[in-house]
């Protein structure tokens, strides 16, 4: 009972940080036109959260594995706090700065809480890591259905201040970390992140890795994969704000948020069912369903419909990069090469939420889309070459 316990307890600390993660994604970049010198600079307070949880994740580990994942876990959740404080009183003062530092501030907490799902599979008996990990992803999706009524609330309560109620919403939904976390055990112990058998010696040298077809097929799909959906999510609600249907917009970001995590249900299923090239050309094809239907009107439904989609191309090539790069290193070289594939995953989805709100401010919501397509195109190329190599290996090999 005490391996579940933690299981559902972290399941309540994700969906706290699903919660903020898309109060950042929704109103960050609205507050950030509001209050910037120039609009072209509005989505820069959600690529310096993420750009900093990039820089922080890799940190927080050490931290968690010197001290423990509770700890680790209170440290980000009290630099969230005040981080989320911080941008209530940007949005309060008018002060751009200052919302760029809390949204800067809120890396630590986005980074530690990328820990809870590994804490679970700590928690519970290897062969029921999966669903460990599993459960806990569901608890973010379930608190996805009641954020946009909480944002309502809060923006009703601090309604002489627009965008503010969102943040005071975030400040409290951090704060409540605190509770699922005070309860786990036995977390509050250093753990070691190696393994027993991996031996530092018997890892290769990194260029030879990197080197491989499966990485570079791995990291390209996981990073333009992430960049992609970051991209055109982030520009959602500022291309929704100047089309005058601003008001639907955390709908269609709920609608996105649910498309991006309900498949991890079944995608490692069908992974094993079809094979990885088939469920990343699945995603693929998502993606461009994403863009076109956004090419194709600016009505509500378009935007909706292009952000579900956009979410479930994002979970096909995400989990099928992710599950690709677990299969070209060992455990001796696990650290590393994961290390650098967050690093590249968050460094290209920093500079494309950036780039997002330059180009719509620009060009315009057209633009962001065909824009979108070029990196489609260069993530399928890259996917179709690789598959096609090796089918031709296996049929080579069954002759």
């Amino acid at each position: 009972m005490t391996q579940y316990r933690n299981v559902i307890l972290l399941a309540l600390a994700q969906a706290c940080f699903l919660a903020t993660s898309m109060t950042m994604v929704t109103f960050a970049g609205l507050a950030g036109i509001a209050a910037a010198p120039d609009p072209k600079y509005a989505t820069l307070p959600v690529t310096l959260s993420i750009v900093s949880t990039a820089l922080t994740t890799a940190p927080m580990s050490i931290i968690m594995q010197r001290t423990s994942r509770r700890f680790g876990f209170r440290l980000g959740a009290a630099i969230g706090v005040l981080s989320a404080l911080m941008m209530t009183y940007a949005v309060y003062s008018g002060s751009f700065i200052l919302l760029c530092v809390g949204a800067l501030m809120v890396g630590p907490f986005q980074s530690s809480a990328q820990y809870y799902r590994f804490a679970a599979a700590e928690s519970v008996p290897a062969d029921k890591s999966s669903r460990a990990i599993s459960f806990v992803l569901i608890g973010g999706l379930v608190a996805s259905f009641f954020v946009p009524t909480l944002w309502r609330f809060f923006g009703d309560l601090f309604e002489g201040v627009d965008y503010m109620g969102a943040f005071v919403f975030a400040a409290v939904v951090v704060a409540c970390v605190f509770i699922p976390v005070a309860f786990l055990r036995p977390l509050e112990e250093a753990f070691d992140v190696g393994s027993d058998n991996a031996k530092e010696e018997d890892a290769r040298p990194m260029g030879a890795i990197v080197r491989q077809p499966g990485f570079i097929v791995a990291v390209v799909n996981a990073a333009l994969g992430y960049a992609m959906m970051s991209f055109v999510m982030t520009a959602t609600p500022l291309a929704m704000e100047i089309c005058r249907i601003g008001e639907a917009s955390p709908e269609v970001i709920q609608q996105h948020v649910i498309a991006m995590f309900l498949p991890s249900l079944f995608t490692g299923f069908l992974i094993q069912r079809f094979g990885l090239f088939s469920i990343l050309l699945v995603g693929h094809m998502a993606f461009a369903v994403a863009f076109m239907t956004a090419l194709s009107g600016i009505e509500v439904m378009h935007f909706s419909v292009a952000l579900i989609a956009l979410g479930l191309g994002w979970n096909f090539c995400f989990v099928g990069g992710t599950t690709l790069l677990t299969r070209v290193h060992t455990q001796a070289e696990k650290g590393r090469v994961q290390g650098l594939n967050e690093f590249l995953v968050f460094s290209t989805t920093g500079v494309a939420s950036f780039a997002a709100g330059l180009i719509l401010n620009l060009y315009g919501w057209q633009t962001v889309n065909q824009a979108a397509f070029v990196m489609l195109v260069i993530a399928s190329a890259i996917t179709l070459v690789w598959g096609m190599a090796g089918q031709l290996r296996a049929r080579r090999g069954r002759l």
